[in-house]
């Protein structure tokens, strides 16, 4: 017998609405389930900004959100990195490597609402829903969902934790995860600032952590300061004024002002992976599979890099049967190096960059001198971090190809 649908898809965030859109378009019947309210209303206030790198810009011209997005995306041209009161610098510039731009820049409620409205107009979706249990038998997987005091159970042939850090599917397909605690809170507001460039990020490492600045529309930029725990009420505790000239200083002389600080937000800064990625009649992506530091803006895109993996790994399926074991097998073997390379990368940063020990910044200081007088490597490792390398598919990702 069919299951219910295809897939069932836990997360309507922005990688769950991906994936659930990217399945949608190879013809597999998708249900989405999420715990939170729709969105509503309209986007436009003074959110956040989220780094998009050109691998997700060309998973984004695939599902087709790419358009609704006109008008609001910043490309970044040049990321320039240095290290306060010392030598170590470095310029990752566009040209580099033959790019239009490094990445792209997009504030989180016009991202979030345009997936939202994609997704809602293709699949459907199952608001303010819990899962609450995944057993497997004969080809399926039968899940029991919850809405307030009604519970049902459906059957598919393929569950798909998009659920976050948190997952609640991890939870129920008793998957253990490894874990590290940075100690650190990423401090996040937006601000305006003059005496700026055009398209430029800025990331700066301070003795009390890595700064980063990026721009989100006109003189409005989005700061992201990583700071120790100890340090988080401090920080909080002081008026804009205060604030923003403590982020003046980290940067040195570069810019004129800050101003017009917005509310600042903070989050935990901790690592946890998932020590498998796949089950029986199940998959992890995402967070939900990898949740780990945000140097270098690697997050969202590595799980949308997920997205496009697992749908190239059920291209074609002549069985209708997307959870059969050689598709999850081969979805695991095509993201493990990604998933290797970018947690080692991001990782080693963080430890890197807040070691204490005397040696430990002359060494990193040489390496981002040595990078920047050596264009091979360091196209390389640009193109690594843009997402294109290798012989992927990513590079110019769609669905229906």
């Amino acid at each position: 017998m069919r299951p219910d649908v295809d897939c069932v898809v836990v997360g309507a965030g922005l990688v769950g609405a991906a994936q659930a859109l990217a399945l949608q378009r190879l013809g597999l019947t998708v249900l989405v389930i999420d715990t939170r309210k729709p969105l509503g209303g309209e986007p436009g206030g003074d959110v956040r900004g989220l780094a998009l790198a050109p691998s997700s810009r060309n998973i984004l011209r695939g599902l087709g959100i790419w358009p609704a997005l006109a008008g609001h995306v910043i490309p970044i041209e040049e990321v320039r990195v240095s290290d306060q009161g010392r030598f170590g610098a470095a310029r990752l510039q566009a040209h580099d490597v033959g790019f239009e731009a490094l990445g792209y820049v997009i504030p989180a409620d016009r991202l979030m609402h345009a997936f939202e409205a994609a997704l809602v107009a293709a699949v459907p979706v199952r608001w303010q829903t819990t899962i609450e249990s995944i057993e497997t038998a004969d080809r399926t997987a039968r899940v029991t969902v919850r809405n307030g005091d009604v519970a049902e159970t459906l059957s598919t042939a393929l569950v798909i934790g998009a659920d976050g850090a948190g997952s609640r599917v991890r939870e129920l397909l008793g998957i253990p995860i490894r874990t590290r605690d940075y100690r650190q809170h990423a401090i996040v507001v937006n601000m305006n600032v003059t005496g700026i460039e055009p398209r430029v990020a800025y990331e700066r490492f301070t003795p009390h952590g890595p700064i980063a600045l990026l721009p989100i529309g006109h003189e409005r930029h989005v700061a992201v300061r990583c700071c120790a725990e100890a340090d988080l009420d401090r920080l909080l505790a002081l008026d804009d004024a205060s604030y923003a000239a403590e982020l003046l200083a980290g940067f040195g002389s570069r810019f004129r002002d800050f101003s017009a600080l917005g509310k600042r937000s903070h989050h935990p800064l901790r690592l946890a992976r998932a020590q498998r990625i796949t089950a029986e009649r199940a998959v992890l992506v995402g967070a939900a599979a990898n949740c780990i530091h945000p140097n270098g803006a690697q997050g969202l895109n590595l799980g949308l890099r997920d997205v496009a993996a697992l749908a190239a790994a059920l291209r074609g399926e002549p069985q209708r049967d997307p959870g059969a074991p050689a598709h999850l097998a081969a979805y695991a073997d095509s993201r493990a190096a990604d998933h290797r390379n970018v947690l080692r990368f991001t990782d080693a940063l963080a430890q890197v960059f807040a070691s204490r020990l005397p040696f430990v910044p002359v060494l990193r200081d040489a390496a981002m001198v040595a990078f920047d007088m050596m264009p091979p490597v360091k196209r390389a490792l640009i193109r690594r971090a843009c997402g294109l390398f290798g012989e992927t598919p990513l590079l110019a990702w769609s669905p229906e190809t």
